[in-house]
């Protein structure tokens, strides 16, 4: 059995990764779905005709949930074709008023998870599969009052390209998809004044980003910002040290 694994699928950018994987790769047998909500699920998977779909409603912030995809995996030995990781979530506020919940559920879902699903992934894949892992432009530079976000999206950014690299002679991809703005769920429900901005940044084509990723990965690209204004954000972060960064960001 061959297939691909999407987590974060049920919503934003996972659910538009679930359509983009369902058209573009007509050769697998079943898709694995996998996010907290049974009932969005579903609906999605209803939603697409002539393909197979696992619902899989784990909480990865729940070692529990991790052990359950490790056994299933060893009960199914599917060949795993493409692992997408894209579980996550945005709170904000400064690092003494967050609650300490919040900010493991953050290392959890953006450092935990991928690096966990990956391990158990790997036995699974042969030359030709790929990884995705989505990370953020919040991963470029430390972001005062997101600072948690930002961390934990630097370790998958820094953890993908060292596996990019681990992996490259086995012939399997792996890319940091590292995406701006975009409206899904995570942003809506942000209220922090940081984001009082946001009518004035591109927003993104989730559609668009999904498609464009998957291709990319099978290209062998290990870092994809999508939109010229975040690319040059990359750069700039790239090159101004992170002192001066973080200065402008709280004035």
């Amino acid at each position: 059995m061959t297939i691909a694994i999407i987590t974060g699928a049920s919503s934003g950018l996972g659910r538009e990764y679930v359509r983009a994987v369902a058209e573009m790769m007509p050769m697998l047998d079943e898709i694995w779905l996998i996010a907290r909500r049974k009932t969005q699920l579903v609906e999605l998977a209803q939603s697409i005709a002539g393909r197979r779909f696992r619902i899989l409603p784990y909480d990865l912030t729940d070692p529990a949930a991790l052990r359950k995809m490790q056994g299933l995996l060893a009960r199914e030995k599917p060949q795993v074709r493409l692992l997408i990781n894209d579980a996550g979530a945005m709170h904000t506020g400064p690092v003494a008023a967050m609650p300490i919940a919040d900010q493991l559920e953050l290392i959890a879902l953006h450092a935990v998870a991928p690096t966990v699903l990956t391990r158990l992934v790997l036995p699974y894949m042969a030359r030709g599969a790929a990884i995705i892992n989505v990370t953020s432009i919040g991963a470029f530079t430390p972001s005062p009052n997101m600072v948690v976000y930002s961390a934990s999206k630097a370790y998958l950014l820094a953890y993908t390209k060292g596996l990019h690299a681990e992996l490259r002679c086995q012939g399997i991809h792996v890319l940091a998809l590292a995406p701006g703005l975009m409206r899904t769920g995570q942003f809506s429900s942000t209220a922090s004044s940081r984001f009082n901005m946001a009518a004035r940044l591109p927003l993104l084509n989730m559609a668009k980003v999904a498609r464009r990723s998957l291709t990319l990965a099978q290209r062998g690209r290990m870092v994809y910002t999508p939109h010229p204004f975040y690319k040059a954000f990359r750069l700039a972060a790239a090159l101004i040290p992170d002192a001066l960064l973080t200065y402008f960001d709280q004035v």
